[in-house]
């Protein structure tokens, strides 16, 4: 997935969001019987706000992760039974789940999930002063790919497959994605719901105008071709950001846990190589090592899946319609916006010609 240009400024999920020590010693109190003895904001994603948290005569140490306003149940039901499912049938190390509430009527007016902390560090900050990836040696980066593996291949082979596609729900069945479609039954039903979806964006966004009808040339004629119908592309459950920035190591370069799962479910096995395994995969040197190593583990890489080259196109296709960060944009008169619209529609019509070769 594309970053954001730093000039452009998003109305994202946590925008105008807060969450105050007040609240949490609150939240505590009414859910665990817990007081705070010490409270610290931790370093939020896109999706969500996250805190440090330390109760007195308590050796543990918490996360309190607060969803952003994008989106309802899904995302913090999904979390919560990924890493039931994970605690369940595999020996990764990942948090424990304390509490939760799904439902924004609650007291906070937002979803929330309570968890254990892990000890450790993240591999991967946008603080520059924490960011520990860039400053590895190969060898050390090679040291954390053979665990990473060695936890890739127990979440595709230890955890029952199921031949829907979905995130899970809390009673362990397959159901809708996060933007709540599906769940699907075939890869092309998942891709062709997902590609209505881009276009309906497409047409209603007015921030589209100018290369609307030339993207939309080109997904018709995309829509002529015929593809295949990928069911030999098995599924398997899929963390779905898989990146060093969700790995937490201690100091001598052991994974003492791998943390967000709010988008884990059961995908078609290439779709944990479209959003992981970041920034391992900008390293030519690494990705060959990652793969000869999940190879080793019976483990499909793009290497090994059928049709993968056509299904990254056709991924990069989908991406490219409408790039994420072109939507909701506080700022949309900022001139980068016209040049990475402009991107975004040569990027399409190359792609529906690369893919358009790649068939025939």
């Amino acid at each position: 997935m594309a970053s954001c240009p730093k000039e452009l400024e998003r109305n994202g999920p946590t925008k105008g969001m807060t969450f105050t020590r007040e609240q949490a010693e609150k939240l505590f109190e009414n859910y665990l019987n817990k007081k705070l003895s010490w409270f610290e904001i931790g370093e939020g994603g896109l999706n969500n706000l996250i805190f440090f948290i330390q109760c007195q005569n308590d050796d543990e140490q918490y996360v309190l992760k607060i969803c952003g306003s994008a989106w309802t149940k899904i995302k913090t039901e999904s979390e919560v039974s990924a890493i039931l499912i994970v605690h369940k049938y595999t020996k990764i190390p990942l948090p424990k789940i304390i509490a939760y509430s799904s439902d924004k009527t609650n007291e906070f007016g937002v979803e929330w999930i309570v968890m254990t902390r892990l000890k450790g560090r993240s591999l991967r900050s946008s603080s520059k002063t924490h960011d520990i990836w860039p400053e590895l040696t190969i060898d050390e980066q090679k040291l954390v790919v053979d665990q990473l593996v060695e936890y890739a291949s127990q979440l595709q082979k230890s955890i029952p497959r199921s031949n829907l596609i979905g995130n899970y729900k809390l009673n362990g069945e397959v159901g809708t994605n996060s933007e709540g479609m599906g769940p699907w039954n075939n890869y092309k039903d998942y891709y062709n719901d997902r590609l209505k979806q881009q276009m309906k964006i497409l047409n209603e966004d007015p921030l589209f105008t100018s290369v609307r009808d030339d993207i939309m040339k080109s997904i018709k004629e995309f829509q002529t071709f015929n593809l295949p119908d990928f069911s030999d592309v098995p599924n398997v459950f899929t963390h779905n950001d898989l990146g060093v920035q969700n790995i937490i190591e201690s100091k001598d370069l052991n994974i003492n846990g791998i943390i967000d799962w709010e988008l884990a479910g059961s995908y078609p096995v290439c779709e944990e190589y479209f959003r992981s395994y970041k920034p391992i995969i900008y390293n030519e040197q690494l990705t060959n090592y990652l793969y000869d190593q999940l190879e080793k583990k019976n483990v499909l890489t793009p290497r090994t899946i059928k049709h993968y080259s056509l299904l990254k196109k056709m991924s990069d296709l989908l991406q490219s319609v409408v790039p994420w960060y072109l939507t909701c944009l506080a700022n949309p008169e900022h001139p980068t916006v016209e040049k990475e619209l402009n991107q975004a529609r040569d990027k399409v019509i190359l792609l529906v010609q690369q893919i358009k070769q790649e068939l025939q």
